[in-house]
């Protein structure tokens, strides 16, 4: 009985590094892709001017016909309750340039709708500061995904115009229902996304667990970035762990390549 329960722990625990492996290697290659459809490129390249979405020219998503306007960008428009501040504008440029341009987006692909993302971490400062910004705009939908009334002309209000101070209760609201469920906010700096520059340490704590070293060169380079906090936390647990777990959902799901337009997200 006990050799034969020893054997049968070895056959498990076999089969665990196996799928491990299987799936380590499937995340691997999101690093190479770039979201299905959503006028997405198939994988990321460098493009020489992306306007407001610069800091993803490196290796990008988009083209710079998509990064030229992006308050059409997902056939939605901005300005249905008249014109958005500069500031207010601003933050709703990041969010989509992140959509269409990052290419680490890919790594939170939604498992029903295959241009969309899901549970994308974002820091609570990111949110505040973007309801901050916004509190004194006008919208008059809710949720972006299914509040809109669709004309010929695109999306139109269903609803009245009030503030965004008045339709979200704080930054956290804001973020966690604009897109519907692409969003969820994060407090710990080490587990979220700022929309900048920085959220390159993703990537960064990526490979370091991915080469399996104690400091890769990578790590080394963005240890100073802002919001990283250095070898003795590096970010990987919960992103490996996410990944795993979505590409778990992604073999139980048939992922269309969509193409063409659709409001994404």
């Amino acid at each position: 009985m006990t050799r034969r329960g020893g054997g049968s722990g070895s056959i498990w625990i076999m089969g665990i590094a196996w799928v491990l492996l299987l799936l380590w290697t499937t995340a691997e290659g999101l690093e190479d892709r770039c979201l299905p459809g959503g006028k997405h490129k198939p994988s990321p390249s460098p493009e020489e001017q992306l306007g407001v979405c610069q800091i993803y020219a490196e290796n990008a998503c988009c083209s710079p016909e998509i990064a030229q306007d992006l308050s059409k960008a997902n056939d939605i428009y901005w300005n249905r309750c008249g014109s958005l501040s500069s500031r207010c504008e601003e933050y709703l440029e990041q969010v989509e340039c992140f959509y269409h341009c990052s290419p680490i987006a890919a790594q939170w692909p939604h498992p029903r709708r295959p241009t969309a993302l899901l549970a994308v971490p974002l820091c609570q400062s990111f949110c505040d500061g973007w309801y901050d910004a916004c509190k004194d705009d006008l919208t008059c939908a809710r949720n972006w995904l299914t509040d809109w009334h669709w004309g010929p002309d695109g999306n139109n209000c269903s609803q009245d115009c009030v503030s965004y101070g008045q339709m979200y209760r704080d930054g956290k609201e804001l973020c966690e229902t604009i897109w519907d469920d692409t969003f969820i906010v994060s407090t710990d700096p080490c587990e979220c996304l700022t929309l900048t520059a920085s959220d390159t340490v993703f990537s960064a704590s990526y490979l370091h667990l991915r080469d399996n070293t104690e400091e890769s060169d990578i790590t080394k380079a963005h240890s100073k970035r802002e919001g990283y906090l250095g070898p003795s936390r590096l970010c990987t647990g919960n992103l490996l762990l996410q990944r795993l777990r979505r590409n778990m959902q992604k073999r139980s799901v048939f992922m269309e390549d969509v193409e063409g337009s659709g409001s994404g997200f």
